[in-house]
This record gives C-alpha cells, structure tokens and sequence, in this order.
C-alpha cells in the first residue's frame, strides 16, 4: 500500500498540471475580443469560442478530479478510481477536440494536440491500474513528460486560433 506523503508530492503537482495544461486555452472573453471584419474571422471566432468551452470545461472537471486524487490519501482503490476519471476526462476532451470543424490549414497540430491528449489517457489508464509505490511514481514521471508535449501542441492550436498561450 502507499502511504499518503510520498502520493501527496507527487500528486499536487502533477495532477493539479493537468488542468493546468488545458486551462491556457484562453477565455471566451479573449476569442471575443478579436475584431470580426470577414467571414473567416468570425468563423475563426466561433471555433475558437467552441474550442475554448471545450477545454475549459476539462480543465474544471480535471481540476476536481485533481482535488479528489490528492484527498485519497494513499487508499490504493480511490486512487485507481481517480486515475480512471483523469483518464476518462482526458479521452473525452480529446474527442471533442477532434470532432471541431478545424480548417485544413490546422490538421497537424490539432492531431498532434489529439495525440497529446491520448498519451495522457495512456499514462492515466496505467495509473488506474497501478498497485505500488513504484508504479504511481512512474506514472507521475510520465505525466509530467507528456504534459509538456500536450502544452506545446496546446499553444500550437491556440496560436492557429488567435488565443493566449500558456508557459
């Protein structure tokens, strides 16, 4: 079993980055704030607003997954059942993601976003069926690795769309 301290360090920073990784997205007050003087602006506009909802709504819902994943204080069982719903969280995201209607000119780094997203459904689907110290910690490693591919095709897409991105 895993005692609390040793998941609490590597969890509070980790997993709190997962939302944060997706929270850069910008606001809908900043896909807002761009001026609309073609159809293709405001085309752009409308994506960029229903990309926005998209990964603001994960980084909420993986924000609380976060909170819940850091009070399970080493009980083995929420912290599979957490890693599940990272995971879950991740896939859907990545999904939504994949289902906008992005110009042709975008394809690569919206499938390089995609990808991203996946490997961290990866890395949280082993995380949901890792038993051991050792294994959570490997998990947490990975993740931090692939969070940083994910912020970087992240900012990719939201420079293509107009919207802040994140360090």
């Amino acid at each position: 079993m895993r005692s609390a301290k040793p998941f609490r360090r590597g969890a509070v920073p980790v997993v709190c980055a997962l939302g944060l990784a997706l929270a850069g997205c910008g606001s809908s007050s900043q896909a807002a704030s761009h001026p609309s003087s073609t159809t293709t602006t405001t085309n752009s506009q409308t994506l960029s607003q229903r990309y926005t909802t998209v990964v603001s709504d994960g980084d909420k819902e993986l924000q609380s997954l976060s909170t819940q994943l850091n009070s399970a204080k080493g009980n083995v069982v929420e912290i599979q059942a957490g890693f599940k719903a990272v995971s879950a969280t991740y896939q859907s995201v990545a999904k939504a993601v994949q289902a906008l209607p992005f110009p042709a000119s975008m394809h690569n780094d919206v499938t390089a976003m995609v990808a991203a997203l996946n490997k961290l459904t990866a890395d949280t689907s082993l995380g949901a069926q890792s038993v051991t110290t050792t294994q959570f910690d490997s998990v947490f490693s990975q993740l931090a690795t692939d969070q940083k591919a994910e912020v970087a095709a992240n900012n990719k897409v939201n420079h293509d769309l107009g919207i802040s991105s994140i360090n």
